[in-house]
């Protein structure tokens, strides 16, 4: 008896411990910058789950930490980021380039883009399944900076894309 509860114990730690990151979310903060007339966006995701991402795409780069200022490695990431997060005007999507990467200590990576010189638009249409179909509960949050305050909007695996008026 004191074996089989044992046994027991021992197989319910480790499956905690193999689904301990059973949440995903990625945050993005974007404002459109009335002087330089471009929009601004951060992406804020965990460095091991882009990784792990990035590998199952089959783009083979080193730690994230080692592409830092490596052109090379940051066009594949900005690449795949495209994929995942993409501003439309009139049903066109902007070109966003990435401009900077961060990581801090706590393996969070922050993605800074900006998109190309434009007039504000009265609405886009954003599409943010960034990591979704690696992570079918990635869920990702995105913080719009408008004059008159912050507007929050989620994106799920249901409902990825959405029309914000700006």
């Amino acid at each position: 008896m004191t074996l089989r509860l044992l046994l027991i114990s021992i197989i319910f730690t480790f499956s905690f411990q193999l689904s301990a990151h059973e949440f995903y979310f990625s945050f993005a903060e974007m404002q459109y910058n009335e002087k330089t007339e471009q929009f601004e966006i951060s992406l804020e995701v965990t460095g091991h789950d882009l990784e792990d991402y990035l590998a199952d795409q089959g783009i083979s780069i080193p730690r994230l930490e080692e592409c830092v200022g490596k052109p090379i490695y940051l066009s594949m990431i900005e690449q795949e980021i495209s994929k995942g997060f993409q501003i439309m005007v009139k049903g066109n999507p902007l070109q966003l380039d990435l401009v900077g990467i961060k990581i801090n200590d706590n393996d969070q990576v922050v993605i800074f883009l900006t998109s190309r010189k434009m007039e504000k638009p009265k609405t886009i249409e954003v599409q943010y399944d960034l990591l979704m179909n690696f992570f079918p509960l990635q869920q990702n949050k995105l913080t719009l900076f408008k004059p008159e305050g912050k507007q929050f909007v989620t994106f799920l695996n249901t409902r990825s894309k959405r029309t914000i008026e700006l």
